[in-house]
């Protein structure tokens, strides 16, 4: 039995030396491919109209880095349309494999600022923000929506 646990730690120790430790700063560039389900529609008439929807997806890193790669996408959308144009709000969550998360939140109508608020586990105290631009999907009716979030953003942990 002891040699048993002796392996045990031994493996822990090697996984834990391969982890990826967060720096203090950094760039992020991302694709988050997301689907979309309209949960509640308000018609305003004339005047336009407002939305909310769930959002899920997959958030990929488009440079190649492992840091940040891969999160588990959960998000909140609303949307305002009116005669003068219409716009996004999203506040989203995005969970690693160790079940850390990362808090963002973004505004515009086809691209915008995006804010990095914060995090837990390793990403506790992190912030930043950058730029997003949306790329939709074919086929979207106004219920169900897909489309590509690609976002970069540069972060620091204070």
């Amino acid at each position: 039995m002891p040699r048993l646990l002796l392996a045990l730690a031994a493996l822990v120790a090697v996984g834990a030396a391969h982890a990826e430790t967060l720096p203090k700063s950094g760039a992020i560039k991302h694709a988050a491919y997301t689907v979309c389900r309209q949960s509640v529609a308000v018609d305003l008439g004339e005047v336009g109209s407002d939305t909310a929807a769930e959002c899920t997806g997959i958030v990929r890193t488009t440079d190649g880095a492992k840091l940040f790669d891969n999160l588990a996408l959960r998000c909140l959308e609303g949307s305002t349309a009116r005669k003068s144009g219409y716009k996004f709000t999203g506040s989203c969550v995005e969970t690693d494999s160790d079940g850390d998360k990362l808090y963002l939140s973004y505004e515009g109508p086809e691209d915008g600022p995006i804010t990095l608020l914060g995090g837990t586990g390793k990403y506790k105290g992190i912030a930043g923000a950058g730029r997003w631009k949306v790329t939709d999907a074919p086929g979207n009716t106004a219920t169900l929506f897909a489309f590509t979030l690609e976002y970069g953003l540069d972060w620091k942990v204070e």
